[in-house]
Parts: structure tokens; sequence; C-alpha cells
């Protein structure tokens, strides 16, 4: 057994393509004012790193996880979200260890790959 003791804090990944951008706009709005005080990335339009479409990125304190979860379960209109620990394997991090909300998509992983 893995001791959780390596997770340092969480990810969340709101993916959106064009059609969904002010949906996703909309949850980003309602991040800020639901859940105050996490730190939240702006919007990319295209996909970054591993990720194959637009998202935004929160940062999740290991205390405040099962209130961001239960929050993200309720309000995500729909948008596919990816939730992940951060340890020092951000391959295992978004391959071996995520959570899905939606339907997951197929991921980029070659930019972990030596």
């Amino acid at each position: 057994m893995q001791s959780t003791d390596i997770i340092q804090d969480w990810h969340i990944h709101v993916y959106y393509d064009e059609g969904s951008k002010s949906t996703a706009e909309a949850v980003r709005a309602e991040v800020e004012t639901g859940l105050p005080g996490l730190t939240i990335g702006r919007m990319h339009d295209k996909p970054v790193g591993p990720h194959p479409q637009g998202s935004f990125q929160v940062l999740v304190p290991n205390d405040r996880l099962a209130e961001v979860t239960a929050w993200v379960a309720l309000n995500r209109q729909g948008l596919t979200i990816l939730l992940h620990p951060n340890t020092a394997d951000a391959l295992k991090d978004h391959r071996d260890y995520p959570v899905w909300y939606g339907s997951a998509p197929k991921m980029n992983y070659k930019m972990f790959e030596d």
C-alpha cells in the first residue's frame, strides 16, 4: 500500500471546447464565489500539457478536498472534470491516479515520457 503522505495537494482541470466555453466561464465564476480562497488558473482555449482540449485549473489543498469534490459533483454543469493528486510523479498523477467527472478524454502523456 502506498501512503497518502506523498500527496502535496490536488488539481482540478475543468475541460471545455468552443461550444461549452460560456458554461466553463460560469463554472469558473461559481468556483470563485462558492469555494473562496482557492487558486484558480486562467482559461486555456487550446490544449496545454497533457490536457487534450481547453481547460482551467483549480489548486485544492488537502484539507479542502472533501468540500471541493462534493461541490464539483453537484455543480460541474455537465462539463468533464479531471481531479488528480500532485505527488512527485506527474505521469502517475494524470494517468494512474485520476478521478473523472464525466467522460475521460484521451490524454497526451508524451510530455512525461523520457
